[in-house]
């Protein structure tokens, strides 16, 4: 299953309304616009996140902390779980 996280979904629909009428983000509203700003910073966060739980968890088991490697793994997944 692909999760598609409701910001990344509304991301889509702002980029393809601004296709559709020329393909500028300034064709945008004001508010789309806004939005479209709020829903990058959304996504930076979720990326940095994961991407931080990834790299930790690759150290952990690295060190061979299998229990620090399966708490990060868990953190992941309810992360993870929540971009349905």
């Amino acid at each position: 299953m692909v999760a598609i996280h409701a910001v990344h979904r509304r991301l889509a629909e702002l980029a393809l309304k601004a296709k559709l009428t020329g393909g500028s983000y300034e064709r945008l509203s004001l508010m789309e616009r806004q939005e479209l700003v709020h829903c990058l910073s959304v996504n930076l966060e979720l990326v940095r996140k994961l991407d931080s739980l990834k790299s930790l968890a690759f150290l952990a088991y690295e060190q061979g902390d299998m229990v620090w490697h399966n708490e990060i793994c868990e953190k992941l997944e309810e992360l993870e779980a929540g971009l349905i």
